[in-house]
């Protein structure tokens, strides 16, 4: 029996930064109608959740603004911009990137949860 290779385009590679974290073109396209991100983090499993927002329920008041990131997209990039977040994630993952360097990790889609998860296990080169 014939065994045929596909390639598994909901994985990608989150690089965290002193001040934002930039996620590859693989993971853009879950981006589309991404107006801002939450952030959430499973400190038990070493993981980061980002969910992505619409517009509309981002206006919508249902969610606390101070919970709701900016997200620049691109064509080949995603950027959260927020120094409290990754202090915050210094913090709790024992990070420390100096400036004009980055630390990059494993990150892909959860087609159920509808999250990009970035497993901060181990650090990629």
């Amino acid at each position: 029996m014939l065994e045929f290779f596909e390639y598994d385009d909901s994985n990608g590679f989150a690089s965290i930064y002193d001040s934002h974290i930039t996620l590859n073109k693989t993971l853009l396209k879950y981006f589309k109608d991404a107006y801002r991100v939450r952030v959430a983090v499973d400190k038990a499993e070493s993981l980061i959740h980002i969910y992505s927002v619409n517009k509309d329920y981002a206006l919508s008041g249902e969610l606390k603004q101070s919970s709701l990131i900016p997200v620049s997209i691109s064509k080949t990039y995603a950027r959260i911009c927020s120094r409290p977040l990754i202090e915050y994630l210094s913090n709790i993952f024992n990070l420390s990137i100096a400036k004009k360097e980055f630390k990059r990790f494993k990150a892909c889609y959860d087609d159920v949860k509808q999250v990009i998860i970035i497993d901060m296990k181990g650090e990629v080169s």
